[in-house]
């Protein structure tokens, strides 16, 4: 126990980042070879992508670690706009999965919404410094700040992608919480947004899905499918599970088993034990980052660090809710464990802005 308390918040962070992204790793292969074949590439695909954008998201440490945080408060107005304009380019590449969500270039492929999860939440907290007098005012101070954050979700939304959507809503409310926005002005949004809400919700697929979820068993061969291929992967696990790479459900009985349903392979190829280590250890980094946060004691650098605490552990839990048919089906990927190259990028970039944050702390 004293070893464990000698050892720095930074380095405790880095070492649950590592885990994390190195069982990424593995289930990039042993959940993710099975659908590299499926589609006529080798089995080390996805591991080699995933791979990359590790390497990327390591120089995105070193380099966020050397930025100081008040440097973002002057690219704020750029960034917002870059974000805007690449969530509508989106539109102009061919759909992938029914989804305007990557832009696909010759070596890589952007997801834009990645971006603006940390685009919005740093906006937030620069808005929300600046306007901290005026945050109780409606039309001077709360409703400029919707009507900026509400195109960002719009357009992501519209992609269609609503967990990206969803999850960029709930940390504005929580950052416009935490800052002192009216309650009343806060409730007064959530009640102007659910006519809305339910009208997507009950649109094409999503309506299928609702139901589905309700009920996922009326409809096995359908829209329930994926829900109950997860818990028997769930299930199958038992206690210390059927070992790594010996998953039955990735052998396509699972789709996207390697991205939004990793924690499902996590479980049954580790068991019960394996994914509750996983859940604790998303839980520490967490806490980890939150401690962070909440020795700020410049405004704009808590909200900031807060918010981006918050996109780091809101996904994962949403994840396993899914996964667990606790929530409808939604595609959601886990931290620092999921394949796809642009959520690791933007999530590695959070560590090195936190890391960022405990070394200017230590400099205080």
């Amino acid at each position: 126990m004293e070893i464990i308390k000698s050892i720095n918040d930074e380095k405790k962070i880095i070492f649950l980042m590592l885990f994390l992204i190195l069982l990424g790793f593995v289930y990039s292969l042993a959940a993710g070879s099975m659908q590299a074949l499926r589609v006529n590439k080798l089995e080390f695909y996805f591991l080699i992508k995933q791979f990359s954008a590790a390497f990327i998201g390591t120089g995105l440490i070193v380099i966020a670690y050397k930025i100081p945080l008040d440097y973002y408060r002057v690219i704020v107005l750029p960034l917002y706009i870059v974000t805007v304009m690449l969530l509508v380019l989106v539109f102009m590449f061919d759909p992938i999965n029914g989804s305007h969500r990557w832009i696909n270039l010759p070596i890589f492929s952007l997801q834009p919404s990645e971006l603006a999860k940390f685009t919005s939440i740093l906006y937030l907290a620069h808005y929300l410094d600046k306007k901290n007098d005026e945050i109780k005012e409606l039309l001077t101070g709360f409703l400029p700040a919707c009507i900026l954050l509400g195109i960002v979700v719009l357009l992501v939304l519209l992609e269609p992608d609503m967990g990206g959507a969803f999850l960029i809503a709930v940390v504005a409310f929580s950052l416009f919480f935490i800052a002192g926005a009216n309650v009343k002005h806060l409730l007064g949004i959530v009640f102007f947004s659910l006519p809305f809400l339910v009208f997507v919700m009950m649109m094409g697929y999503r309506k299928e899905r609702l139901i589905s979820f309700l009920d996922p068993w009326s409809y096995h061969n359908t829209s329930g499918y994926q829900l109950i291929q997860s818990l028997i992967s769930v299930g199958s696990g038992g206690i210390f599970g059927k070992g790594i790479g010996n998953s039955t459900q990735k052998l396509y009985f699972l789709p996207e088993i390697h991205t939004d349903f990793v924690f499902a392979a996590i479980a049954e190829e580790l068991g019960f034990i394996g994914a509750l280590i996983l859940i604790i250890t998303i839980l520490l980094l967490f806490i980890l980052c939150i401690k962070s946060a909440l020795k700020q004691k410049d405004n704009f650098k808590f909200l900031l660090i807060f918010g981006i605490s918050l996109m780091i552990i809101l996904p994962a839990l949403i994840h396993i809710a899914v996964v667990l048919g606790l929530v409808p089906t939604k595609g959601i990927t886990f931290p620092l464990v999921s394949y796809g190259g642009s959520s690791l990028i933007i999530n590695m970039f959070f560590i090195g802005i936190i890391l960022r944050n405990i070394k200017e702390l230590k400099c205080e």
